[in-house]
């Protein structure tokens, strides 16, 4: 692939050299990249990037010391504000993400509630996001949100309300030719996209933060496999099961209404919910409660053995960090929570009593 059709992605840390081979490594033949320290980020290396990590502990830096303590950012939260503002003062037509990337973001949730995970972070940080350098999964993750950002306009049609919706629907790869469309599409605007700021000049980046901030880390417009599996009553395993099942009928139909838009696997498979609830309509023959009737439809479209949820067991389990257990509890059995982060136009949260019993 021709590297400029591929993102590019800027590291900034206090041992360039140690990081170099490994980036180089984790992103080979899927971005661009490069690697500096903090005293030789220069405005162009910035405008060149689709994505700038930036490490939080910065303590090989001789050149910081001593000076006046407004030159000193004494972390990457500190670098990070600076240098955004050096990019968004650029008069380039192109975005710029920036993240942490850290082994140490934990120091970071020390001055955040205990569960806040990596969108608390960045949302509370004016970032995009926070990347642990431990997570496995890093890599595909930095390509991904690059890639978005990359293909985002950075200014909308201005005072054109309907033109950024319509450039919404387009970044959701949202088609009006879907049959669950005006459904999908009312279920988007209760979430609040940022259409009014964008028409009116906002930043780009606004519609990357509201996908990574408020709607994929919960059950909104957009389902993970948690909630799909509970709508069809069936486990986790059997749907994963399912999903990956060559050439089958029901995975492709699955298929239909997966996720296909920007940041799309991001945080892993979504599926939009529209399209979710009126595929159950239809297999059903509009029976959507008969759980008897759905099985049997499911049945004659996979060869995977389903494996029932118990009876009335369909509410999604979650931890005290706020993610789904994998297990599904019955009503009697559970306890709606209000995390301060849960945005008010998610599905609510449930825990079980057992585990709120245990945390405090």
């Amino acid at each position: 692939m021709p590297t400029g059709n591929i993102p590019k992605i800027l590291a900034v840390d206090d041992e360039p050299d140690a990081l170099r081979n490994v980036f180089e490594l984790g992103l080979a033949g899927k971005a661009r990249c490069e690697v500096l320290h903090p005293r030789d980020v220069q405005l162009r290396h910035l405008e060149e990037a689709d994505l700038v990590l930036v490490d939080y502990r910065l303590q090989d830096w001789p050149e910081r010391d001593g000076v006046q303590l407004a030159l000193q950012p004494v972390s990457g939260l500190a670098l990070a504000v600076l240098l955004r503002e050096h990019v968004d003062r650029s008069k380039q037509d192109r975005l710029t993400a920036f993240a942490l990337h850290s082994a140490h973001l934990d120091q970071v949730r020390g001055r955040l509630p205990a569960t806040s995970s990596e969108h608390v972070i960045a949302r509370l940080n004016n970032l995009e996001w926070a990347f642990p350098k431990t997570n496995g999964n890093g890599w595909q993750q930095m390509v991904i949100l690059a890639d978005a950002v990359r293909g985002m306009p950075r200014n909308w049609p201005e005072g054109d309300h309907a033109g950024s919706e319509t450039a919404a629907q387009r970044l959701l790869a949202l088609s009006e030719e879907a049959e669950w469309y005006d459904r999908a599409w009312r279920d988007v605007r209760k979430c609040q996209p940022p259409i009014h700021h964008l028409s009116a000049g906002a930043h780009g980046l606004l519609f990357v933060r509201w996908l990574l901030h408020q709607v994929m880390p919960y059950p909104t417009f957009l389902w993970r496999e948690e909630w799909v599996a509970a709508r069809l009553r069936l486990s986790v395993n059997c749907l994963r099961s399912i999903a990956q099942e060559d050439g089958a009928q029901l995975a492709k139909e699955l298929n239909t209404f997966a996720y296909q838009g920007a940041l799309g696997e991001f945080l892993g498979r979504r599926w939009w919910r529209a399209g979710l609830e009126q595929y159950v309509w239809e297999v059903t023959d509009g029976r959507t409660a008969d759980v008897d009737s759905l099985h049997a439809a499911l049945r004659e479209r996979t060869k995977v053995p389903l494996e029932p949820l118990a009876a009335n067991a369909s509410i999604v389990c979650l931890n005290a960090d706020l993610v789904p257990t994998g297990d599904f509890i019955e009503p009697d059995k559970g306890v709606r929570i209000r995390p301060d982060q849960w945005p008010p136009f998610a599905e609510d949260a449930w825990t079980s009593v057992a585990l709120a019993k245990e945390e405090p």
